[in-house]
């Protein structure tokens, strides 16, 4: 590391060859940046896109996962309809059987209630004479009454199995209902089954182009993290170039010459702008003496002579971190520090 005074450094940063290497440094700089922005984002992308994979990925499985379970409730409510229609065809048999028992009581009913109506118009028509009309009175009212017996009880079996057949006519159409709902219910579950069976296949292919576009990000990403390397590589080369050529320390934002007149300290010259990052506003090709101890962490507007000595500069240091900021009014009687830092 040199030792240049003031005025010949300023000279130097002024001269046509460093600012050809200034010019350099900030393209390299640029292009490191803007590498390692595109390295970054592409990374990130890379990595989004592969947890979108999975997700889709998982999407499909959950949806095979529903297409299957819709398609067992189909088939089962599929079984159940065909379970009431074969019920409610053995009910039809029983209930024809049924219809034609009804049937023939009711015609035995219609028989039985003519033959009374017939032999009561008898009794009424008939003027028995003596004992013997007195006996066959007796029987023809005899007859009537059997008759009626008979009807009675042909009218409470008839009630009986016609209450039969009605009721065997609803459990046959309760079945067909049921088997129709069924039905429906099966052919809808069905339909269901093929929506999320397409919508699983199209995830599943929306997982692949993902995936597909994950490793293509990738790639980009890799070779962007390369030109983050080259563009890493060549500002490095830069800064190995600076200390050769012009005879400085280069660290990653600040070049180093040696002070001419005071061992323990240095000039400094900022490469980049940092209004916040010291006790000064940094400008970027400002130069700064700086001290052997704290370099950099605290700066010093560069003058010629001796920098201050270690305990004014420890003074100074905490005058600026613990004492009071610039524009704060000191209280009547403090004394002043005399160094002019903010």
């Amino acid at each position: 590391m040199k030792s240049l005074r003031l005025g010949d450094l300023r000279e130097l940063l002024q001269g046509s060859e460093f600012s050809a290497w200034w010019t350099e440094h900030g393209r390299a700089v640029a292009s490191l940046r803007d590498a390692r922005t595109r390295h970054e984002d592409l990374s990130a992308q890379s990595e989004m896109m592969q947890v979108r994979s999975e997700l889709a990925q998982r999407a499909a499985v959950d949806a095979f996962g529903r297409a299957g379970e819709a398609e067992e409730e189909g088939a089962r409510l599929s079984a159940e309809a065909q379970g009431a229609e074969n019920s409610a065809l053995e009910l039809v048999g029983h209930y024809e059987e049924q219809r034609f028992r009804t049937s023939d009581l009711w015609v035995r009913l219609g028989g039985a209630e003519r033959l009374l109506e017939e032999r009561r118009e008898a009794v009424g028509a008939a003027r028995p004479k003596g004992r013997d009309g007195a006996r066959a009175r007796a029987q023809a009212e005899a007859a009537v009454a059997e008759a009626e017996r008979q009807c009675r009880e042909l009218r409470d079996l008839y009630a009986r199995e016609d209450e039969r057949r009605a009721r065997l006519w609803d459990e046959v159409e309760a079945s067909w209902s049921t088997s129709f709902e069924r039905s429906l219910l099966a052919a809808e579950r069905a339909a269901g089954a093929r929506l999320v069976r397409r919508e699983a296949e199209r995830l599943f292919q929306e997982a692949e182009e993902r995936r597909l576009r994950a490793r293509h990000l990738a790639a980009e990403a890799a070779a962007a993290g390369q030109a983050r390397v080259e563009a890493e590589r060549r500002r490095a080369a830069l800064l190995a170039e600076a200390r050769e050529r012009f005879g400085c320390a280069a660290g990653e934002a600040w070049l180093y010459w040696r002070h001419p007149d005071d061992k323990r300290a240095a000039f400094a010259v900022a490469l980049a702008d940092d209004p916040d990052g010291a006790n000064l506003e940094v400008k970027a090709l400002a130069v700064y003496t700086v001290g052997r101890a704290r370099g950099v962490a605290f700066l010093e507007p560069a003058r010629e002579g001796l920098a201050p000595g270690a305990e004014e500069g420890d003074r100074r240091f905490e005058e600026y971190f613990l004492g009071p900021r610039k524009g704060v009014r000191r209280d009547e009687g403090e004394p002043s520090t005399g160094t002019g830092t903010p």
